[in-house]
């Protein structure tokens, strides 16, 4: 069998595979173990002939299939924050309890836990194109039940945490998939310019998608979210549905458990991924509860409505689009350590900043640098972990990143156990502290692959 690694003393061996065609960059060279081949040549994009009216700085715009991912995800992410907004508000409605808030989030990220091995094999080993179409119209048919139920006035806790399951089993096996998409809708070379417009995108979403959910919310209620959210799914199983992307040949049987320690134990000889993916847990478990808990701090601490909790996203999508048009002019910059390390730095002090603000004002300021501050981190340690992995496993080392959702419960949970028994201001500014600890620790370990970054 093809395509995974065997560990042999100390040097890797691949078993019965030819050998790579694709030349290590100059930082995989230096941190990376040896690239485990891939199946087949990887696709060749057409480039096309209007090419030259779009401008360098959006080049992956050129590209037929990246313009129409990228408008099936941005009606889809808009429609994900609108959800978002009603889900926190309507829980927080239902039980007056910032723990439940924290748990029906939860439901939405637990599957990564169990089904992160199987989906990141899943996207190397079946076509990507069909399992997309398939998680998208699945979750599409989650959010129109919900709003359903919400219309009818049956709607109920239990419900949420159930069909909030069921939608994160989806988002489970469809971001390793979708994420992995980009480098097959560019060539190779415009791939960090794809995933900096990618992120743009994203946090144009994280603006617009707040702002239209918190006029649905108090206009016609927490349904109108929800059925957004089905309505910008069922966009975006339509456009990959339009995509041309290429099928890859793939042995016909595999082992399931092997294909997956495949992938770990790329990743295990691997620094720069090892590191990013260190980071990025400290980042799921501290640095992203403020998000769920949110309805708390504006109802509770600050006394407003469904109106200021918008402005409250809406302002971490505000920063989020200078973070990522920062990325884009920085695009082509070879050594991405000192921007990925002082983000992550200004994002938790300003996660600190935000736990004590002492009024709704300057809460949304903080927000608006962790925003700015999170997206860049994130966005650095994606592009580099979409252009150092190879095809062949890439799929598996993007679960591993999409793995890490699946833990964000435990801190959000964490944090609402903390602000129910003691005060929000402790649960999210207490947590933060000490992921900059963590993170000192990580890096002062981690110095030299940081230093080749």
């Amino acid at each position: 069998m093809g395509g995974f690694w065997y560990a042999r003393g100390r040097k890797p061996v691949v078993v019965g595979v030819q050998k790579p065609r694709r030349k290590l960059s100059p930082l995989s060279e230096r941190t990376t173990a040896p690239m485990p081949p891939e199946t087949e040549p990887p696709a060749v994009v057409p480039i096309p002939r209007d090419a030259s009216r779009i401008p360098d700085a959006v080049a992956a715009l050129r590209y037929r299939d990246f313009r129409l991912l990228l408008l099936g995800l941005f009606l889809a992410l808009s429609g994900w924050w609108m959800m978002i907004v009603a889900q926190g508000w309507l829980v927080l409605e239902l039980t007056d309890s910032a723990s439940m808030v924290a748990l029906v989030s939860a439901t939405l990220s637990v599957p990564f836990l169990f089904l992160g091995p199987f989906a990141g094999v899943a996207a190397d080993r079946l076509y990507r194109k069909h399992l997309l179409i398939a998680t998208r119209s699945f979750v599409a048919a989650v959010m129109l039940l919900e709003g359903f139920l919400i219309l009818a006035g049956w709607i109920e806790v239990w419900h949420m945490l159930v069909l909030g399951f069921l939608a994160g089993c989806a988002f489970a096996m469809d971001i390793p998939a979708r994420q992995s998409l980009i480098p097959d809708t560019v060539p190779e070379s415009t791939v960090a310019n794809a995933v900096a417009i990618n992120v743009s995108v994203f946090s144009i979403t994280t603006i617009a998608g707040p702002l239209v959910g918190a006029v649905l919310l108090a206009a016609v209620g927490a349904m109108g979210c929800f059925m957004a959210n089905g309505i910008g799914n069922i966009a975006l199983a339509g456009a990959i549905a339009a995509m041309h992307i290429p099928r890859r040949q793939r042995t016909a049987q595999f082992d399931l458990k092997e294909e997956f320690v495949g992938g770990l134990q790329y990743v295990r000889q691997t620094s720069i991924l090892i590191l990013l993916l260190s980071t990025a847990l400290v980042v799921t478990l501290a640095g992203r509860s403020w998000q769920q808990l949110a309805p708390v701090f504006v109802r509770d601490v600050f006394g407003a409505g469904e109106t200021a909790l918008g402005w409250l996203y809406t302002a971490a999508g505000v920063g989020a689009v200078g973070g990522a048009l920062l990325l884009l002019s920085l695009s082509h910059v070879p050594r991405r350590a000192p921007i990925y390390l002082g983000a992550l730095i200004v994002s938790f002090l300003a996660v600190i900043g935000f736990a004590w603000s002492p009024s709704l004002a300057i809460a949304a300021a903080f927000v608006l640098v962790a925003g700015f501050g999170l997206q860049v981190s994130e966005a650095t340690a994606q592009t580099v972990i979409l252009v150092e992995t190879p095809e062949a496993v890439r799929g598996r080392v993007m679960s591993l990143w999409s793995l890490l959702w699946g833990l964000q419960p435990l801190g959000t949970l964490v944090a609402g156990i903390v602000a129910d028994l003691a005060n929000p201001h402790i649960a999210i500014g207490g947590g933060a502290v000490l992921a900059l600890f963590a993170l000192a620790a990580l890096f002062g370990m981690q110095h030299r692959t940081l230093a080749a970054f």
